[in-house]
């Protein structure tokens, strides 16, 4: 019994340890940097050690842990091979970011913060993948949501606080879209579980589906609510991009596996609504998959700075994701390839990902350098930096033998058995835009090796460079994996993401297609030749006529055309209606004022009307004058100030915002240890 116990809290421990260790770490003094590192180390590594530890006991069944008394909801961890998978590649990513942060934060300011953070995050993010129920995942999500906004600030420069201060937005907007989903669900399911309950859902199915996917899809990046991620990415420094890119984004895509493959199922059969509300719904998932990887591509193309190429590449990564589990979803219970090669690609993107922005993150640490105008030759100054980062390009570009040749392998023969099964047309045309984007891959991480690593070397660049250590094996780690995966892509598929897939209960006949895949048979690699020559075909002509090179005007984007003028369009709407009712309350005054009479008598009485009709009839009087419409200008102006565009710049000198995060996850440490103690 002792032992089973020990087996059920050990969650808790992963999720508890790294987050206690923030804390703690955070009140030493700012000299004392060994143990600050030892102890974001030890951390980090007892987290990879303890859900390796879980796998034998995965394997035979699920792991529980239920702390009552925590809000009276309480806290439930329920850790499957699902949320297994998400945690092993979380804690093997973090702990490589922690070794790369050792080289490449040495000459960086404010370390005690920044550590701090960085290992409390790591607890957050765990403790959203070992929920067991949407409020658990709720809790925690938002904890992981404030605390890497620690990073993303962290060089409180005023890019930094305003990509800083649109994440935040963004993430409260997506944090409350949450939260009413959770209301919802509760009100018409009694409960939070993460079980079927569609049926129980009725009229309230399709609110709850577009809140929840608007808070996690805000975190995933998904178009056209993805417009933080390429400025939040960039300006954190390169180990935290690679986390924020390869894990974070992850949570959302996490959030959407969950909703859309378990909550959204019917508890019995189901009827024909409920179904057709499943086609629907995973066919527009597909949809918004789609335009996410073409537009993140596109996007990514027309870059010149090197984490932003990047940061548009994760957007474009995230929809080939959510391209596969729109198709699972709207295959129903023949899904199970589309649920696999999403399964799949989020392994593969945490790898080649996290190792991509390192392998930047090192060209930066030693340039201070992220311009491709002002980069190049660094093949020669670079040469293991240049060898991996070939190797993690041919991953993240789907070639064979690399690892991100099998997940884009599943994903689009998922597309083509859903076309061959349900002959609809716009399958068909997903299907083809899914190869234009996958050439378009290929093409943007031409140009970011060709203009980082080739080429003439700039003069002020050219001298030699020493590469630490950590920063090194970090590197060949990365490599390495994407190198194994990709030689080996039945060894994952059969041990680990076959067996998510029967979790969910996929048919045997689907899940009988994936065993022995055959991933280097001659029509796979047909499809991937196709979409070489192709990228061949796009990238010589267009880059030769430095279409490349071509920058949008400022307003052409999402962010200038939505999301900027609706503030303004709810100010103009609140301040019209305010200056329409008191046009016509200074209307009612001066038509009282042409009759003396009534003027006096209307005197008369105001002497006994209580304050505030004083203060009304001055406020019309003062409209009347003209000064009121000053005022509401002057108002606008103020109010329009607390928007990050108008700002000059947000900073952080005034109000102490490591203090009172870290008051505030303090607070929430406690309430779960004395959930705990009790």
């Amino acid at each position: 019994m002792d032992d089973y116990l020990l087996i059920s809290y050990v969650p808790l421990y992963l999720v508890l340890v790294p987050m206690l260790a923030g804390i703690i770490l955070y009140f030493f003094p700012e000299n004392q940097m060994l143990v600050r590192k030892a102890g974001c180390f030890f951390a980090s590594l007892f987290s990879l050690a303890g859900v390796i530890w879980l796998l034998p006991t995965i394997l035979e069944g699920n792991v529980y842990c239920y702390l009552i008394e925590f809000m009276q909801f309480g806290l439930f961890f329920k850790v499957d091979i699902i949320s297994w998978v998400f945690a092993v590649l979380i804690t093997l990513v973090y702990f490589l970011a922690v070794l790369f942060s050792f080289s490449y934060m040495s000459y960086e300011h404010n370390l005690r913060r920044y550590y701090s953070f960085l290992i409390f995050t790591l607890g957050a993010i765990l403790g959203v993948v070992f929920a067991g129920d949407y409020f658990s995942l709720f809790i925690f999500f938002e904890i992981m949501t404030f605390s890497s906004f620690v990073l993303v600030i962290h060089k409180q420069d005023r890019e930094a606080m305003q990509a800083g201060s649109l994440y935040l937005y963004m993430a409260i907007m997506g944090g409350l879209a949450l939260l009413f989903a959770i209301l919802l669900l509760y009100g018409c399911t009694g409960h939070l579980d993460m079980v079927p309950a569609l049926e129980a859902l009725g009229n309230q199915r399709f609110a709850v589906l577009l809140l929840f996917m608007i808070g996690f899809g805000i975190k995933a990046g998904l178009v056209p609510l993805h417009i933080w991620l390429p400025l939040a990415h960039p300006v954190a420094p390169s180990p935290a991009s690679a986390l924020l890119s390869g894990i974070m984004i992850k949570a959302g895509a996490y959030g959407i596996l969950r909703i859309s493959l378990i909550l959204f199922r019917p508890a019995g059969e189901g009827s024909v609504s409920d179904w057709s509300f499943i086609f629907n719904s995973g066919y527009i998932l597909m949809w918004i998959g789609i335009v996410t990887m073409l537009a993140g591509a596109l996007m990514a193309l027309l870059q010149s700075n090197t984490k932003r190429i990047l940061a548009y590449s994760s957007i474009s990564q995230m929809g080939y994701i959510a391209t596969g589990l729109g198709v699972a979803v709207f295959m129903g219970l023949e899904g199970a390839m589309g649920f696999t090669g999403s399964l799949y690609h989020i392994a593969n993107h945490a790898v080649f990902k996290a190792g991509l922005f390192s392998m930047i993150g090192i060209v930066y640490m030693l340039t201070h350098e992220l311009d491709l105008s002002r980069l190049g030759g660094m093949a020669r100054k670079m040469p293991l930096v240049t060898i991996t980062f070939i190797i993690a390009a041919l991953g993240i570009a789907g070639i064979p033998g690399f690892n991100g040749f099998a997940s884009k392998t599943l994903i689009h023969d998922s597309m083509l058995v859903a076309y061959t099964n349900l002959d609809i047309y716009g399958i068909f045309v997903a299907e083809r835009i899914f190869v234009i984007a996958s050439a378009l891959t290929i093409c943007y991480f031409v140009k970011l090796f060709y203009g980082v690593f080739l080429g003439r070397v700039p003069e002020k660049l050219d001298r030699n460079y020493s590469l630490p250590l950590s920063a090194n094996f970090v590197m060949v780690v990365f490599a390495v994996l994407v190198l194994i995966t990709g030689i080996f892509p039945n060894l994952l598929l059969e041990q680990f993401f076959i067996p998510g897939a029967q979790l969910l209960g996929f048919s045997d006949s689907s899940l009988g297609h994936l065993y022995g895949f055959g991933f280097f048979e001659w029509y796979p690699l047909r499809k991937m030749l196709v979409v070489i020559l192709l990228a061949l075909f796009i990238y010589l002509p267009a880059s030769a006529r430095g279409w490349f090179d071509w920058s949008p005007p400022p307003w052409f984007s999402i962010q200038k055309l939505v999301f900027q003028p609706l503030p303004q369009l709810i100010l103009s709407f609140f301040f019209r209606e305010v200056n329409i009712n008191d046009m016509a309350l200074g209307q009612f005054y001066e038509h009282v004022d042409n009759d003396n009479a009534k003027r006096e008598s209307y005197l008369d009485e105001l002497e006994t009307f209580p304050d505030p009709a004083h203060d009304e009839a001055g406020q019309s009087a003062y409209y009347m004058s003209g000064k009121g419409l000053d005022r509401d200008r002057r108002l606008k102006e103020q109010f329009k100030s607390f928007f990050w565009w108008d700002q000059e710049q947000w900073t952080i000198k005034n109000l102490n915002f490591d203090n009172l995060l870290l008051a505030f996850v303090l607070g929430v440490i406690l309430l779960i240890v004395f959930s705990f103690g009790n």
